[in-house]
């Protein structure tokens, strides 16, 4: 006897670029009603499903990141490459159409403090936020407030500069001091070919209204601006752990929150928001679309901003009581800001690849990766904020390992390793 369908959760856990997730659930949905009923639970709320929670609680000793802090500063402070970029992204900032969004941009790239911090001043306004948070759905129990508000010293001044953060967690992408600038300069350059070319091709802008080029641009700028707070550097070179919120990475919907707090207008925050998923209208996953995703990370910034996301004119309420995107079709600006922010896709691997790499060459340069662990991670970070993992995994598939070492003692500086 055939089995029938199972009831899928209400938030698979699928990667969030899964190719096949929506052909998949619109046979499911074919096949059985109940795929209807986990979507509409879906679009009240979705707990962490794809993104791991940390394993136990991370305490944070305020100490220890500015002493963190200070050391991934030094090493930014004298990369070309960090500095070339951090200088990119002022570039683009200046050269924006729009008044107001030029001036908060240069503002943020040159301040990224947390008006998150300042929207919620007391313990009990966190704990009040949080307690929101859980009972949206948008976050598991096992998220403490330090998850949502890491720890700052100041929150008028962002613990750290835009040009010393990472841009992602220690594993991962632009994984070292400087990285979320490169991160950021060749996403805006990535958003800019997409504005050319829409224009060149479709002709998007014969109408005006069409595509806001400001919006457009200015996005890839903001949409990780609170990873100066999220991963902020231990004393050992490490980064401080990211919990996930609306079932993806904190500094998400904490960026949103902040181009909220900071009286960006509504286009703006949803097209910042759409960099994790667009905001497709194509329904073919009835549990699981990039639409109602991006509609939760926008319900999670307004929750963590205290602001209302239907007065604000991002969201709107359906009949059914759910939420949808108030701008109706979505602008385009979003799906240029999701579509640039796949430089991951590569740089992802090369810095996996390249942490192999730097294991096996450390002991060549006195340095036992496995038994110093703070030692290497000043090494790796000094290498890859100078001449990024992306170059150096050219070169492992070009030359292999010599030519690997032969980048870092033509062009990396290692004085800090002795200071």
């Amino acid at each position: 006897m055939e089995s029938s369908p199972s009831i899928p959760p209400a938030c698979p856990g699928l990667d969030r670029r899964a190719i096949l997730s929506g052909a998949l659930a619109a046979v499911g949905a074919a096949l059985h009603p109940a795929w209807l009923d986990a979507a509409a639970a879906t679009e009240r709320a979705c707990c962490p499903a794809r993104i791991p929670l940390p394993d136990g609680l991370e305490r944070v000793s305020l100490s220890d990141t500015a002493q963190g802090n200070q050391q991934a500063m030094a090493i930014a402070r004298r990369s070309r490459l960090a500095q070339a970029a951090n200088d990119a992204l002022v570039d683009i900032a200046r050269g924006l159409p729009d008044a107001a969004l030029r001036q908060a941009t240069l503002d943020v790239l040159a301040n990224p403090n947390s008006r998150v911090h300042l929207a919620s001043p007391s313990p009990a306004d966190k704990e009040a936020v949080r307690r929101e948070l859980l009972d949206a759905g948008l976050i598991s129990d096992k998220v403490p407030v330090e998850g949502i508000f890491p720890p700052v010293p100041d929150p008028a001044q962002a613990p750290q500069p835009i040009w010393s953060a990472p841009g992602s967690t220690y594993s991962a992408h632009h994984a070292y001091p400087g990285g979320l600038v490169v991160h950021e300069w060749l996403n805006a350059g990535i958003a800019r070919s997409f504005v050319e070319h829409y224009d060149r091709i479709y002709k998007l802008g014969a109408t005006p209204g069409a595509l806001d080029v400001s919006t457009a641009l200015a996005a890839p700028l903001w949409h990780d601006i609170h990873k100066v707070t999220v991963f902020q550097w231990n004393a050992d070179g490490s980064e401080l752990v990211e919990y996930p919120i609306a079932d993806t990475g904190a500094h998400h919907p904490l960026t949103g929150a902040e181009a909220i707090l900071r009286g960006l207008p509504p286009s703006f925050v949803v097209a910042v928001l759409s960099a994790h998923d667009a905001p497709t209208t194509v329904r073919s996953n009835p549990t699981q679309t990039g639409l109602q995703r991006l509609v939760n990370y926008i319900r999670a910034a307004a929750i963590i901003a205290r602001r209302d996301p239907v007065s604000l004119g991002l969201l709107a309420r359906r009949a059914d009581g759910g939420f949808d995107l108030a701008q109706r079709p979505p602008r385009i600006e979003g799906h240029i800001t999701h579509l640039s922010d796949h430089d991951f896709v590569f740089s992802n691997d090369s810095m996996a690849e390249m942490i192999r790499a730097l294991k096996q060459l450390a002991r060549q340069y006195g340095i036992d990766p496995d038994g110093a662990t703070p030692r290497f991670n000043l090494f790796r970070n000094l290498v890859f904020a100078q001449v990024s993992d992306m170059r150096l995994y050219g070169a492992l598939v070009a030359t292999g390992l010599p030519g690997v070492k032969a980048i870092i003692d033509r062009e990396v500086d290692l004085g800090q390793l002795s200071a």
